[in-house]
């Protein structure tokens, strides 16, 4: 009998052994494999994705609808594994039949209750010897005589109980599963066999007639040697398994970890904010005494000036005063006598300085800080990985003493008003030229800042500059990939033609072997999505950094035919066309099907000698009629004097900004041009400046406008702005195959072992 109970979060299933019907088994179905993780309640009408996860049909539609994204793809909602349907309606996903029989167990025919059921209703409880197919109603044998005699069920079909047992399916419910070869097929029947050539159940009859020659077997043998095969692949399943468990426990204590990291710094940046704090408050306080000091100073020299200016005053008042009684009420004999004595004071205050010497009363004024970014990380200190080398700050070398002094007040949490060790460090700051109070001609600088270096950005805390994340002149080892795969063996041991990301982070491998040429679909994470079929006779020329595929077939006389292909793995043709060039250095297409060619060699027309090959590196543009509407020469730049191309190879197209760029081996530069042939920029070598590269050999770009340019001799990957302007440059250890952009901001490399790593770069 089969039996269901929920106990301890899983249903656990009693069945009989078809094989052994005297030996009972009991299997243990865990509740999480009949449950829907996106409801999380018992599976109905259970569908599954290729990743073999199951959901209920309605589910999995609204996972599918809300998820869903324009080339049709959706992931999976339990491990993201990109997917798409081969057909519109959902229900064509296949049914867990599995799942659904544990859901739903039936009773099995050796103990389904097969009692007479006109006994029964009359309360006698007798076995059926008979069943009547058109009423659904066991019969003993008495009944099926008065059953048979009736007239209203005469025409009754009957069968015998073996032959009940023998046709009714073990489970009504659950369907056919494996196709069979006829009607006539009875898996009961001891010539049924399993043909493994065309995967159906076959009876005896069909196995003579039309199966003799493929390999026929038991279906129970197939299932046992399924059995026996999946345990070796599930055994390193299982090691998989417990190396992901292990990665992950360490994972949580790196968390743990980092959370306890995480508030430790935040304590003590919050403890040196208030040092800090501390300090400038106790600066403000010596700074406020000195003002007041200087005003007083200021106040008694002007009170001296005043006081020497009034009693000078006070001389000429007497003086006039005198003389004016003495000329208005003297007699003859007093003016005689006094003449000499008024003459001599009068000369006397003549002779004096009008104003007495006083010393210049100097104006005062507090100095605007010299805040920079960098001066603000000095006093906080810096984050560092540990181990990593201490590194000198700028425009810190006349002050480190006091450097040192000031960091271990913050250390040591100093910072009291009256802290005789505060005043030392910053009486010892001012001395060694961190705080100053030098004077100027008329001005008192009463603060300033030892960073007087030309290399400081001297910035308003609300101006923290966002593109400083580019802006630098240093290189950088590439190293600590954030994800990592291999490709697999097949394609490894195929020639690469060559190899791109499309929009969607998708790759796009080109490869050949033995006269064979193949175009390989990879989703992000390496998994192998599909093959792009090349017809008879095509050769992969070139493959964009974009992911488009170039396809050529030669014609004779410099003829070609030539196919793009788009980059979405489709394998329709973005344009298909003949033309006539000096060579192919490298083939792609814009989005419109405009074609683009670069060549060391085109044509020229001459009066005399007709058409001839004139030797200069160019690019030329075709519609997708096959009419020449552009060819960028040497000749167009001329007048500049600028020399350009050489042997342009590499070349791909930004649609976007309506670009396209160009990787010169010759000219040794990059160079980027709009969509109507005008200049943008170059950059490499030039006869004044140091070398830059031995390539390059690859450019491509992101959704960002920066161009990564790639010189494989050199082990050299540079980003540069939109504008050509260097932002920063990587260095590797080995030759990359391919270098690209991915969506997700990572920079992708593909090496000569096989290995694809993504790095971040921004």
């Amino acid at each position: 009998m089969c039996s269901v109970s929920e106990e301890g979060g899983q249903r656990l299933f009693s069945r009989s052994n078809s094989i052994m019907e005297t030996e009972q088994s009991e299997l243990v179905i865990p509740r999480q494999f009949l449950c829907c993780k996106l409801c999380d309640d018992d599976l109905k009408k259970p569908k599954y994705l290729p990743c073999l996860h199951t959901f209920c049909l309605k589910c999995i539609e609204d996972h599918i609808q809300a998820n869903t994204d324009d080339e049709g793809y959706f992931p999976c909602p339990t491990c993201a594994t990109e997917t798409t349907l081969s057909s519109e309606a959902v229900e064509n996903l296949p049914s867990n039949i599995l799942a659904m029989r544990l859901l739903n167990p039936v009773t099995e025919q050796a103990t389904c209750e097969t009692l007479c059921s006109i006994c029964k209703n009359g309360g006698h409880f007798v076995e059926a010897e008979c069943y009547c197919v058109s009423c659904d109603n066991f019969l003993c044998n008495t009944c099926t005589d008065s059953h048979d005699s009736q007239d209203e069920t005469a025409a009754h079909k009957t069968q015998s109980m073996d032959d009940y047992h023998r046709r009714t399916p073990s489970n009504p419910k659950q369907g056919e599963i494996i196709p069979i070869c006829c009607s006539n097929y009875d898996p009961i029947d001891i010539g049924a066999l399993f043909c493994v050539d065309c995967d159906m159940s076959i009876c005896a009859d069909c196995h003579l007639a039309s199966h003799g020659e493929h390999r026929c077997t038991e279906l129970m043998a197939v299932a046992s040697n399924f059995e026996q095969k999946i345990q070796e692949p599930l055994s390193e399943l299982d090691n998989d398994e417990d190396i992901l468990k292990e990665t992950l426990r360490n994972l949580d204590k790196k968390q743990l970890a980092a959370d306890k990291q995480q508030k430790s710094l935040k304590d003590n940046v919050k403890r040196r904010t208030q040092v800090l704090c501390d300090l400038i408050q106790n600066y403000e306080r010596l700074l406020l005494e000195e003002i007041g000091k200087r005003h007083h100073q200021q106040l008694q020299e002007i009170k001296n000036q005043k006081y020497d200016i009034k009693t000078h005053l006070s001389a000429i008042k007497g003086v006039k005063g005198f003389t004016e009684t003495l000329r208005n009420y003297g007699t003859y004999e007093e003016k005689v006598y006094m003449r000499k004595k008024v003459g001599f004071r009068i000369r006397e205050l003549c002779e004096e300085p009008l104003l007495p010497e006083t010393k210049e009363i100097q104006d005062l004024k507090l100095t605007e800080p010299h805040v920079t970014v960098e001066t603000i990380c000095d006093m906080f200190g810096e984050l560092k990985e540990v181990g990593a080398p201490e590194t000198k700050p700028p425009g810190l070398e006349d002050s480190l003493s006091a450097s040192y002094n000031l960091s271990h007040a913050l250390d040591s949490g100093h910072g009291s008003d009256n802290d005789p060790e505060l005043v030392e460090i910053m009486n010892s700051a001012i001395a060694n030229g961190m705080l100053s109070q030098s004077q100027s001609g008329s001005d008192t600088d009463m603060l300033g800042v030892s960073n007087n270096s030309e290399n400081m950005r001297n910035v308003k805390f609300s101006e923290e500059v966002v593109e400083s994340e580019y802006e630098t002149d240093l290189g950088y080892n590439l190293e600590n990939p954030k994800r990592e795969f291999v490709l697999p063996p097949g394609i490894q041991r195929e020639c690469f033609k060559g190899m791109g990301v499309n929009n969607n982070g998708d790759i796009i491998i080109g490869t050949t072997s033995n006269n064979r040429q193949s175009i390989y679909v990879l989703e992000k994470h390496g998994i192998l999505r599909g093959q792009v079929p090349v017809e008879n006779g095509w050769n992969i020329h070139s493959v964009s950094s974009d992911g488009k595929v170039a396809l050529t077939v030669p014609r004779g006389d410099n003829r070609f035919k030539v196919r793009v292909l788009t980059n979405d793995g489709s394998g329709h043709a973005l344009a298909d066309l003949h033309v006539e060039s000096f060579g192919l250095n490298f083939v792609t297409a814009d989005k419109n099907g405009r074609l683009m060619i670069t060549s060391n060699r085109y044509a020229q027309i001459r009066k005399s000698h007709g058409k001839s090959a004139k030797s200069g590196g160019n690019v030329a543009v075709f519609e997708q009629d096959g009419h020449l509407t552009k060819r960028i020469t040497n000749d167009d730049f001329q007048e500049d004097g600028m020399y350009l191309l050489e042997k342009p190879q590499c070349v791909v197209c930004d649609d976007k900004r309506s670009k396209f760029y160009v990787a010169d081996s010759g000219s040794h530069s990059v160079i980027s041009f709009h969509q109507d042939g005008q200049l943008v920029f170059q950059y490499g070598n030039t006869d004044t400046e140091e070398e830059v590269y031995q390539g390059p050999d690859m450019v491509t770009f992101d959704k960002y406008g920066n161009v990564i340019v790639t010189d494989k001799r050199e082990g050299r990957i540079d980003i540069l702005s939109s504008k050509g302007d260097l932002k920063k440059s990587f260095y590797m250890d080995d030759i990359p195959r391919f270098v690209g952009a991915t969506p997700d901001k990572l920079l992708m490399t593909a090496m000569t072992d096989g290995s694809v790593k993504f790095y971040e770069y921004l």
